[in-house]
């Protein structure tokens, strides 16, 4: 907490887990990890939104069958699957101008213009906001669940587009497959884009503190000729969102996201980039926000739907 927003508080629900202070920390306590474990055995704190991202994981475990409103695209004979997570709920519940379904159509288009055509996997939510909240019971369920939809699909390699879910995947899931963030499959392609456009990005934590992953979509940027300026807090330095796990959407975290939008817009940035569906939405939120207060002359935008649109008609 101190490293954030310099006040210290001794409320479990009060930490961002963005893994900063792991970063800090000279004996290297893995703080994030002590508070996971922690919550799990208190009951829930303030969640964002009314709770309702809750309810829906909470149908999902409950029904045979969890299909998104996603077409059924791809090759289905394909060993590499595509997992968009929960953009179509992200779709349903936030009222931004942000399509996040089209970051789902953007990675199949970006995986299938580098002859990686996978099929789209319509697997439940991967929990892991559940389990970050505390609801490790829910998040086993989801496991299990998952975990036998992949294992069916007969996939070898599953790309995701979600920091949090490449996340919970490779950590908290014991797969037999291969899991990726999109990043990484696109940070050596030839897509064909000389873009020439200005952008910064925005290190969301799951990806890069704790996933360690800061080059890969720098690289992406920077192979579709982007020109890629840092923001004062970046790679292991990078301040979250403040929403993670969708825990305490409140004016401090909000006042995190407005030092965000500073700092992109004190490097004249033409597009602010993420990986993370929920810093797309809650930054996207700030920035409207503060319309009648501040200009921010920029766009931001998920990695995948970036380069896609530079694609064009591709």
């Amino acid at each position: 907490m101190n490293n954030v927003y310099r006040t210290s508080s001794d409320d479990i629900w009060n930490c961002l887990t963005c893994g900063l202070c792991y970063d800090g920390c000279p004996q290297g306590v893995d703080y994030p990890e002590f508070i996971k474990e922690v919550r799990d055995i208190n009951e829930n704190g303030d969640i964002a939104h009314k709770g309702v991202f809750n309810l829906i994981t909470d149908l999902m475990v409950d029904l045979d069958e969890s299909k998104t409103s996603l077409a059924e695209v791809g090759n289905n004979d394909s060993k590499i699957g595509y997992y968009p997570g929960c953009l179509d709920f992200h779709d349903m519940f936030f009222e931004l101008d942000v399509d996040f379904k089209s970051i789902a159509d953007s990675s199949m288009k970006l995986l299938k213009s580098i002859d990686q055509d996978p099929k789209l996997i319509q697997m439940k939510c991967c929990g892991h906001d559940q389990l970050w909240q505390g609801d490790k019971g829910t998040f086993e369920k989801l496991k299990e669940q998952n975990t036998r939809i992949i294992k069916e699909s007969g996939i070898e390699k599953l790309v995701t587009s979600c920091a949090e879910c490449y996340r919970t995947l490779t950590q908290d899931y014991d797969l037999p497959i291969e899991v990726v963030h999109i990043s990484q499959v696109l940070k050596d392609a030839d897509l064909g884009i000389d873009s020439g456009i200005k952008v910064t990005y925005h290190d969301a934590c799951r990806l890069g503190r704790h996933m360690g992953e800061y080059d890969a979509p720098r690289d992406a940027l920077a192979n579709a000729g982007s020109e890629v300026v840092e923001m004062k807090h970046n790679k292991n330095d990078a301040w979250c969102c403040g929403v993670s796990s969708l825990m305490k959407c409140d004016d401090k975290s909000k006042a995190l996201r407005k030092a965000r939008l500073d700092e992109a817009r004190d490097v004249d940035a033409q597009v602010l980039i993420t990986t993370c569906p929920k810093c797309l939405a809650h930054l996207n939120c700030m920035k409207d926000e503060q319309e009648s207060v501040e200009q921010y002359d920029y766009d931001i935008k998920d990695l995948t739907v970036f380069l896609a649109e530079q694609m064009g008609g591709k």
